[in-house]
């Protein structure tokens, strides 16, 4: 094999390489085998005939299959839970108002009031659940004697001049805002009592 390479010529990186023929690979040495296989590289060791493989064995990823989502039951749901909590408080609370519908006696009202007078002086007594307020009622103006109640009786000092003989008193619930009326369906519905100077024997 000759050179075509004339002197002056660069020498490049194939020229430093000493060409040296396949079958004549020096004693002892390892030959280095390419394409044993087609797309498959190996070594020849000192081994004969037993080629280590220099690729590693391909691996198939496994297949991801899609896991169905087991539906939710109903009575897990949050939306459940959250109503059947309300429904829950809804019936605790209509049934306390049905037990305090039933044993409540109605709304606070005065019962049993009765007059007299004690040199002229005048005494009121009556029966109530709750604070009563007292008027002194003269035709159609009512003065507030609130002041004077103590417990479930009033007593008014005749020197006061706040009544005459044609005064009438009535004791109502303190909690009622309504004017004072001397009607009986207006002391009815107010739960109030009413009595007049008139009325009580001398």
């Amino acid at each position: 094999m000759t050179d075509a390479r004339e002197p002056g010529d660069p020498v490049g990186p194939a020229d430093r390489v000493a060409r040296v023929p396949a079958d004549r690979a020096p004693a002892g040495g390892t030959r280095l085998v390419l394409g044993d296989q087609p797309g498959v590289a190996s070594l020849a060791g000192s081994a004969p005939g037993r080629r280590r493989p220099l690729v590693t064995g391909a691996s198939v990823l496994p297949e991801l299959v899609d896991v169905p989502e087991r539906p939710r039951r109903l009575w897990r749901h949050p939306a459940f839970l959250v109503s059947a909590v309300l429904t829950l408080l809804a019936l605790v609370a209509a049934a306390v108002l049905l037990v305090l519908s039933l044993t409540s006696d109605g709304p606070a009202r005065v019962t049993g009031l009765e007059l007299a007078l004690d040199q002229g002086n005048a005494v009121l007594t009556w029966t109530g659940d709750e604070d009563a307020a007292l008027y002194v009622v003269d035709g159609s103006e009512a003065q507030d004697l609130t002041q004077l109640v103590r417990g479930e009786q009033a007593w008014v000092p005749v020197a006061l001049g706040l009544f005459g003989e044609d005064s009438c008193f009535v004791v109502r619930p303190a909690t009622v805002e309504e004017p004072v009326t001397l009607t009986a369906d207006g002391l009815a519905e107010q739960g109030g009592a009413s009595a007049c100077v008139a009325d009580v024997d001398s």
